[in-house]
C-alpha cells in the first residue's frame, strides 16, 4: 500500500528528495566560486536573508517554534563549517566528507533516540573511513587541512538535522516550519557579519546572483521541498538517496572547476559511497522504545 501524507506519496517523495540532493551538488561549487568574491559571513547572511523572505508567505506556526529553533540552529552551524570549509578545501573533499552525515544518522538516531542500530552501520563506518583516508590522503598527510576537519563537523550536524527533522516533521505546518527555521539562521549570520557589511558594495553583480540561487533554489525552495518528504519518507531512507549528494557534486566540480579527485580520490569516494549504502539497506530494525522509526506519522 502506497502511503500518502498531505498529497505526497512515498515514492514521491523519495524522488523529491533525489530533486533536493541534486541542487545540494551543485551548490558545492557555487559557493566554492562566489567566495572569491564574498566573505562566509555575508554570504550566509544574505542566502539566509533572502530564503526567509521569500519563505514568509508560509506563515506561523505555534507548534514549530521549538522545532524551527533547534533545526536552524543546528542548519546555521551545518553551513558554517561547510562554508568555511568550501573556502579551504576542494568541492569535491568538502563534498564525500559532508556524506558522512549518511554514516552518522543511524548512529545519532541510536544515541538520541534509541534507534536500534544493525551491526552492518559499524561496518560501513570502518568502510566509509578507509574511503575518507584514501580521498584526504592521497596527497599525504600534509594535504588534511582545516577545511576536512571543519566539514567533518558538518557531517555530524547534517546527521543531527536529518534524524531530529524526521521526529518532527509532522507535528507542525511543513511550510511554516520551513519558514520558522530560517529566522536565528539570518539573526546569527547577520550578527556574525556585522562589521563587513560595508563590503557589500564591492560585491559583483556575478556573485549576487550565485547568492540568489543558493537562497531561492538551494535554500527555501530545497527547505519545502525536504520537510515534506521527510513527512512521507523514514529518515533512513532519506539518508540513503542523500547518498547521491557526493557524486553529484564530484561531477560538477568536474565540469565546472576541472577538480579532479584522481585514482586514489575515486578509490575513496566509491568506498565511501559504498559504505554508506551499506550502512542504509534495510535499517533501521524497530526502535528499542516507542513507534517505528520507518513508519510515517500522519
Amino acid at each position: 500500500m502506497c502511503v500518502t501524507i498531505g498529497g505526497v506519496s512515498r515514492s514521491l517523495g523519495i524522488v523529491l528528495l533525489v530533486i533536493v540532493t541534486m541542487i545540494w551538488g551543485t551548490t558545492f561549487v557555487v559557493v566554492k566560486e562566489a567566495l572569491d568574491t564574498i566573505s562566509v559571513p555575508l554570504l550566509l547572511a544574505l542566502r539566509f536573508t533572502l530564503a526567509a523572505v521569500l519563505l514568509m508567505w508560509a506563515g506561523w506556526d505555534r507548534r514549530a517554534l521549538v522545532p524551527a529553533l533547534l533545526l536552524g540552529l543546528l542548519s546555521f552551524a551545518g553551513f558554517v563549517t561547510q562554508t568555511l570549509g568550501l573556502s579551504l578545501t576542494s568541492a569535491s573533499n568538502a563534498a564525500f566528507i559532508t556524506g558522512l552525515s549518511v554514516i552518522l544518522t543511524p548512529l545519532v538516531g541510536r544515541l538520541f533516540w534509541r534507534h536500534s542500530v544493525a551491526p552492518r552501520v559499524f561496518a560501513a563506518a570502518l568502510v566509509a573511513l578507509s574511503g575518507l583516508a584514501l580521498i584526504t590522503l592521497r596527497g599525504g598527510v600534509a594535504a588534511i587541512n582545516g577545511g576536512d576537519l571543519l566539514v567533518l563537523v558538518t557531517a555530524l550536524t547534517y546527521a543531527l538535522y536529518i534524524v531530529y527533522l524526521g521526529e518532527v516533521a509532522d507535528k507542525a505546518r511543513g511550510a511554516a516550519l520551513a519558514f520558522m527555521q530560517h529566522l536565528p539562521m539570518a539573526l546569527l549570520a547577520w550578527l556574525w557579519a556585522l562589521p563587513q557589511v560595508g563590503d557589500l558594495v564591492k560585491v559583483p553583480l556575478a556573485t549576487y546572483l550565485a547568492i540568489a540561487y543558493l537562497a531561492v533554489v538551494a535554500t527555501a525552495l530545497v527547505a519545502i521541498i525536504q520537510t515534506y518528504a521527510q513527512r512521507v519518507v523514514p529518515a533512513h531512507l532519506a539518508a540513503l538517496v542523500f547518498v547521491l549528494e557526493p557524486a553529484f557534486a564530484a561531477l560538477f566540480a568536474y565540469l565546472t572547476l576541472g577538480e579532479r579527485l584522481g585514482a586514489l580520490g575515486w578509490m575513496g569516494g566509491g568506498l565511501m559511497l559504498l559504505a554508506m549504502v551499506i550502512a542504509q539497506v534495510r535499517w533501521p530494525a524497530p526502535r528499542l522504545g516507542g513507534g517505528s522509526a520507518s513508519e510515517p506519522r500522519g
